[in-house]
Parts: structure tokens; sequence; C-alpha cells
């Protein structure tokens, strides 16, 4: 049955480029006009120390034209961040060189340290002060509801993992009952990109609409896309977007648990690495996984949506903050030559190949 409503979303899709054959391409699904429908939605997933790879392809976006109507932003995790950034640059409070600047002169101790004796989780003290001082102090940012734009942030906790509820989506405007636009944003930030294990739960400070608990990233959970939000966006304002960009990081193609370890300071003698354990084969799994769901649950959504994964052959640990500038550098160059793929496009070979 899922697979049905995502194939009936696609064949919607070809019968719209049939009627209105000026907007066809060469690609084998192109996107229809766009009839009562306004604005671009940016939806961002994790990516831990790969944050400047979908930093590079906002960049390139921009750099296109394609974000002059922005009216829709969420992020998970590292996404979060650069959806923050993202409202910084486009209400003129950031330039992307000044981003880039930040990016580039990161190093781990700026995210994290260990305590001697204590390897897990790692003390993230750096990384909040980091944020204070580049989205309290630059940009001006104390609550989420200071965003200019309509932004969501996802995270979970332990406990409603397992539950039907499984992520609170905070925005900066109330389209949600979880929605307290007063909470800081630097906790919500901190929270959102607390993935399990490694980095510390995080207490969210003030809280009345949501479980006064510890939270962690949002990513495990079902906003490892987190493209719900916008379908309550949508719903509150009673008109749909004529644009959706999902943007990611690239998926390494040789398992790197022992070598993320040894990041840490542990030494697992490449025990993980030799059972093939990959943490990005799971991660890789879980995108294809919501995009799936994302086409079953907002099939009217299929042609106005593209999909953004970077794919070259360099590797890059997502615990490593010391190499960020390379990794743009390299982003940014293959998006010259890379387009933005309809959803169509990017999941038909998927749902054939099965």
């Amino acid at each position: 049955m899922k697979m049905l409503k995502i194939f009936s979303g696609i064949i919607l899709v070809t019968f719209l480029v049939f009627m209105f054959p000026e907007g066809k391409t060469s690609n084998p699904i192109s996107e229809p006009p766009a009839a009562d429908r306004f604005g671009t939605a940016i939806i961002m997933t994790g990516a831990a120390a790969r944050i400047p790879q979908e930093a590079a392809l906002l960049e390139a976006l921009y750099n296109r034209g394609q974000m002059k109507n922005v009216v829709f932003i969420s992020g998970v995790s590292s996404g979060a961040l650069n959806a923050v950034m993202l409202n910084g640059i486009l209400s003129g409070k950031l330039t992307w060189i000044e981003y880039k600047n930040i990016l580039f002169n990161l190093k781990n101790s700026d995210i994290f340290t260990q305590e001697e004796g204590k390897k897990l989780p790692v003390n993230t003290e750096p990384a909040r002060n980091l944020y204070k001082k580049i989205v309290e102090e630059k940009l001006g940012y104390h609550q989420i509801g200071d965003l200019p734009y309509m932004t969501e942030i996802s995270f979970t906790n332990i406990k409603d993992m397992y539950l039907k509820k499984k992520v609170y989506r905070m925005c900066s405007r109330k389209i949600n009952e979880e929605t307290d636009t007063t909470l800081n944003l630097v906790d919500i930030l901190m929270a959102s990109s607390a993935f399990p294990v490694v980095f510390p739960a995080v207490k969210i400070k003030n809280v009345k609409t949501i479980p006064d608990v510890e939270y962690i990233d949002g990513g495990i959970g079902e906003d490892h896309i987190p493209y719900h939000a916008l379908l309550e966006f949508e719903k509150f304002r009673g008109k749909g977007v004529e644009k959706v960009y999902i943007i990611s990081r690239k998926s390494d193609s040789t398992p790197a648990v022992s070598e993320e370890l040894k990041s840490l300071g542990i030494d697992d003698k490449g025990r993980f690495d030799k059972l093939g354990i990959s943490l990005d084969n799971i991660l890789k799994k879980g995108i294809v996984k919501r995009l799936k769901e994302y086409a079953e649950d907002a099939p009217e959504l299929i042609p106005y949506t593209y999909v953004w994964i970077p794919d070259f052959n360099e590797n890059f640990l997502m615990l490593k903050f010391d190499n960020l500038k390379e990794q743009y550098t390299i982003t940014s160059r293959w998006a010259k030559t890379n387009d933005p793929v309809l959803l169509g496009n990017y999941l038909l070979p998927l749902m054939l190949a099965k």
C-alpha cells in the first residue's frame, strides 16, 4: 500500500508533465507549474562534523537565486545549526564569508572536550559557549521566536523514542501545540544536536508545553528528515509551498566506527570496522526510508520537491571538526556540476530496484 501511494504520486507528476509539455526537460520526471502555491521550503538533516557540506549546498542554492522566496526552514541536529545561520544570512545579519570563516576556523575543542578518566559522553560546554557567542551576541537571537523566518527545530528524549509521538517540533511561530516561542534558542540547539551516547542529553529551561526532561537529537526519531513541520506549516497558513529542497550530507562508503571512536580517544583495535559495522550505512538507509515516508505522507509535494545530497570520493568522519574548509570546498566544487534531483527521479530507481 505504501509503495502504491508513492507510485501514484510519481504517476501524477508524469501526467502533469504531459499536460504541460513546455515544462519538460531531459529528466524522466519534471516539475509542473505550481498553481496556488507560494514560497520555498528548506529542509535539512543532521550532519555532525559534515555540517559544511550542507552549508556549501545552501550557498550554491543562494547563488543560483533559489532563496528569494524562502517561507519555511527546518533542521535537526547540525541541520538545525544551519537553519539558524540561514536565518541570519537571509535577513542580512550574516554574510556567507562570515559564516565560512566561522566554520573554517573550528576545531574539535570548540565543540567538545573530554574530562580526564571519562571518555563518553563528552563535555559540550564549548559548543554552548560558541552558540551563545554567534547566535545570541552576533545575531541577536535569544528565543526561538526571535528567528525572522518560519523555522522548526526537532528534538526528542529517550523515553519518547519508544512512544507514538517520538519527536517534539519547536517552531519560531505557534503552529503546533508543543511550540513555545519564548524558549531559549541555544538550549534548543544543544538539545537537537545531542547525539546519543557521544553528547550528553540537555535540559531546556522554563518549559511549559513539553515535559521537563532531558532531550536529545531529534534525528534519531521520526525527524531524520524533518518534514512533518512543513505539513503543519502548510495547514497553518492554508497554502502550499511551490518548491521544497531537502538538503543532506554525503554518506561515506566505508565502515568508520572504529575511526570515529579513535577520534574520541577510544581504541577498539578496529573491531567495529572489521565487522563491517557502518553508522553511515544505517543513516543512509534512514534517509531513504524517510524520503519514501515523505512521498507517502505528502504525495502532492512530490512534483515540487528536490533532493540534494553530495556525492564525491573523499570521506570525512562525523566527529572530526578540523577539516571543515576542505569539506566545504569539495562540496562547492561538486555542486557546480550537479543539480538538485526531483524527488520522483531520486526515488524511482530505488523502487524499481526492489
